[in-house]
């Protein structure tokens, strides 16, 4: 789980949800407030998406992995017929 971001990362975030709440809610929200939503966010929210993103490695390796062993079947060489003993 990401514990935390960077000053950097968490900035731009912080001003993402600024400019979201700006346009799309005429709110201006301040850099604390701000702060708090996203850490708020990061906290209730953000295992869910984590969870979410495991669930989807985990299906694409699955299906990679059965992929890998088709293409293994198809070197394998024909056993030899017939009886020499």
């Amino acid at each position: 789980m990401i514990n935390t971001f960077s000053r950097d990362v968490k900035d731009e975030l912080i001003q993402k949800i600024q400019k979201y709440f700006e346009q799309k809610m005429d709110h201006v929200l301040g850099n604390f407030e701000t702060e708090f939503l996203l850490d708020f966010l990061t906290e209730h929210l953000g295992p869910y998406y984590y969870n979410q993103g495991i669930h989807d490695v985990q299906t694409h390796l699955t299906a990679y992995l059965e992929n890998i062993n088709e293409r293994i079947e198809e070197l394998e060489k024909p056993l030899p017929k017939g009886d020499f003993s």
